[in-house]
């Protein structure tokens, strides 16, 4: 080095020192090089086998040329290769130390320009764990002390160095001992950081608390959620600044007994609690606790998430399926309206022509009754067409109720063959018997519906589509969680002859918005449409296609176990139409229907009211209420009271007042509502004057 305070003694293996030089012409045995042996000594080792000798990195603070070889003998003796740096002073020490990296420091105490304690104190000042052996000629027990005390690990006598190579395998155990330690204690400290930054930023309220119930840690959310900060809680009892009043007693009781865990705050489950915030508000929680054992006694840990954004997701979600199956509805109701239009139109021109040939006296005597017949039965097909509709567009939750498979394709047949047009054929193909599934008969309809317009759509140039059904032993797939595993299946499938799926579609048919039809014909949630109400019915849809030559729907419903489904008493002759003589306030806005009902009950003995309007209704309520004795009424009305403001006003003073409501549509808000049951307090139009007689008699003797 240029520096003259650093003597450069580096030596890798087989290298010595650079030192005197013999003299010349002495014998190399009788005098070893400075640092290496004889020849005999040499020829000697030559016939010695030895362990491989360990490379060791050694900071040699040493003025003495002769002393640094003495060490470097030892070291080698003792089975290690040394690469050695001697320095002699300040300069050169803090050189070394800040620019290689080092084994062992060794320090001799008497130096010309630099003491041997000042020299640890570099050591120690640049590297704190760095192994520091303290050599010298005469050192007192004061000085070693001393030594000791500023970081040197042991100290030597120059006199007897067989010490060294003992003391230094026992440092170098001890560093690789100290250092294995830092880095486990290192990793400790990474760990505990990454867990105090996973806590502490968690999703999830995080709460310590000890076994007496104290807090002694507060994540972020944990504040959040409360409304309390870190500071304000710790120490607080967590039933204080966590839990709603209604809880706080059984916690406390739960805290003092373990947690044990038949109680409702037992550990290692969920349970849902009611917390409060700081502003006093209630907050539906589900609450975790774990027992975290340690040195310093049992504590606890709660996970505490908020319930109502997941409920509020959960809800939004319904909200959105309601929706999107109710676009499916509206979408397959258009494309209906055509072939609805055309029966219908049929079934008034029936009604209209024998009608008018009634009003003008054109048949004869033999003949009125079977017009009057024909009339009859093109109105009840008129309503059987309108009730399907309704059915089939209303909004409602699923009503699982015991449904007849083939009955359902077969009163949807008709439907069908309007839905597809007059170039597909259709077949059914029903199993014998009957196949009885818990469902909601209008949303298999829809299912039926989504996928026939599927069909239709994939055969534009005409075919063939056929709907069949069957009862099969099936075993669900992994993808139907909802399916209540193997056993007795209904199927439904419906075949086409169509254009078939692509390989590239398939795996996507049943996602939301997924189409490949021209996005102006369809909104792509026909089958998503298909997908979720299948599930709803704990079953699964499976998928056979062929480019060009088809595609077949299975839908699996779990068939109903036998003897769960009742079975219709057999009709009876009905009796004859009873008669009353009681009053009764009929409020119809429709001239004809209520003139109708007036003449209806007039014959049968009844007294009528009429009005043609909510507001009509409560000024005849106010002159005869006394009078009367039922109220029957429509629910939508033009004067801005409806039917059911008007019972509302009329049953305050009257709460018995018996009602039976009247109506073509009604509002689902409405029904909702009044809880209106068919056959009870309802009665859906249209509607033959025999079952509006009855039910009024069956309202006034309840």
């Amino acid at each position: 080095m240029a520096d003259s305070s650093l003597s450069l003694v580096r030596r890798q293996p087989g290298m010595t020192l650079t030192g005197p030089q013999p003299v010349e012409g002495a014998s190399s045995a009788g005098q070893p090089g400075l640092f290496g042996d004889g020849g005999v000594a040499a020829g000697r080792a030559a016939d010695v086998r030895r362990a491989p000798a360990r490379p060791i990195r050694v900071l040699l603070v040493e003025d003495s040329h002769d002393d640094a070889w003495l060490i470097q003998r030892q070291l080698e003796r003792g089975g290690f290769a040394p690469d050695i740096l001697r320095v002699q002073d300040a300069s050169g020490l803090r050189g070394a130390l800040q620019g290689g990296r080092w084994d062992l420091a060794i320090v001799d105490y008497s130096l010309p320009e630099l003491s041997g304690l000042d020299a640890v104190r570099l050591v120690r000042q640049y590297c704190t764990s760095l192994p520091c052996l303290l050599v010298s000629g005469t050192v007192g027990e004061h000085l070693a002390v001393e030594a000791m005390r500023l970081g040197a690990n042991d100290y030597l006598m120059k006199g007897n160095l067989t010490r060294l190579v003992p003391a230094v395998e026992r440092e170098l155990r001890e560093s690789e001992s100290r250092g294995e330690r830092r880095r486990a204690e290192r990793a400790l400290a990474a760990t505990e950081e990454r867990t105090r930054l996973i806590i502490e930023h968690a999703l999830d309220a995080v709460v310590s608390f000890t076994a007496q119930g104290q807090v002694t840690e507060w994540n972020l959310r944990a504040e959040e959620l409360f409304g309390r900060s870190r500071v304000e809680v710790i120490g607080r009892p967590f039933h204080e600044v966590c839990l709603a009043p209604a809880d706080r007693v059984s916690f406390v009781d739960a805290l003092t007994e373990g947690f044990p865990p038949s109680c409702a705050f037992g550990v290692k489950r969920r349970a849902e609690i009611l917390g409060e915030h700081r502003d006093g508000r209630d907050l539906a929680l589900e609450l975790s606790l774990v027992p975290v054992p340690s040195s310093a006694g049992l504590s606890y840990s709660a996970f505490l998430r908020d319930l109502s954004e997941r409920r509020e997701s959960e809800a939004k979600r319904a909200s959105l399926e309601a929706q999107l199956r109710q676009s499916q509805k509206m979408e397959a109701i258009g494309k209906l309206a055509g072939g609805v239009a055309h029966d219908f139109n049929n079934l008034l021109t029936v009604i209209q022509g024998q009608s008018a040939l009634l009003e003008d006296g054109l048949l004869e005597p033999d003949d009125v009754v079977p017009a009057a017949r024909a009339i009859g039965e093109a109105a009840d097909k008129a309503a059987e067409l309108t009730r399907q509709l309704l059915a089939f567009s209303r909004r409602q939750v699923v009503q699982l109720t015991p449904t007849d498979v083939n009955e359902l394709v077969a009163d949807l047949g008709k439907l069908l063959r309007r839905l597809i047009g007059a170039d597909i054929e259709l077949h059914s193909v029903l199993a014998p018997g009957r196949i009885h599934i818990n469902a909601d008969a209008g949303m298999i309809e829809q299912v039926l519906m989504n996928l026939a317009v599927n069909a239709r759509d994939a055969m534009p140039a005409g075919g063939s589509l056929v709907v069949s059904t069957a009862v099969v032993h099936a075993r669900p797939p992994r993808t139907a969680p909802t399916a209540p595993g193997p056993g007795q299946y209904a199927r439904l499938t419906v075949r086409d002859s169509g254009m078939g799926i692509a390989p590239e579609h398939l795996p996507h048919i049943f996602e939301p918005f997924y189409t490949t039809k021209d996005k102006a014909r369809s909104t792509g949630l026909g089958l998503a449409t298909v997908f979720g109400i299948v599930e709803q019915h704990r079953g699964w849809v499976e998928v056979r296609t062929k480019v060009g030559e088809g595609t077949q729907f299975d839908v699996y419903v779990p068939q109903c176990l036998a003897g769960t489904v009742a079975t219709a008493p057999a009709l009876a002759v009905p009796p004859p139409l009873p008669r009353g003589h009681e009053c009764i306030l009929v409020v119809e806005d429709e001239l004809p229907v209520r003139e109708m009902v007036r003449d209806v009950l007039v014959r049968q003995g009844y007294r009528v009211h009429e009005a043609a309007s909510g507001r009509e209704a409560l000024d005849i309520w106010a002159r005869h209420q006394k009078d009367i004795d039922l109220v029957l009424t429509d629910i939508v009305m033009p004067d801005g009271i409806m039917g059911t403001d008007l019972v509302s006003r009329l049953t305050e003073g009257r709460p018995d007042l018996p009602v039976i409501f009247s109506s073509g549509y009604s509002q689902e808000s409405d029904e909702a509502r009044l809880s209106l049951e068919a056959g009870v307090n309802f009665l859906q139009k249209p509607y033959r004057p025999a079952t509006l007689i009855r039910l009024i008699r069956e309202r006034l003797d309840a």
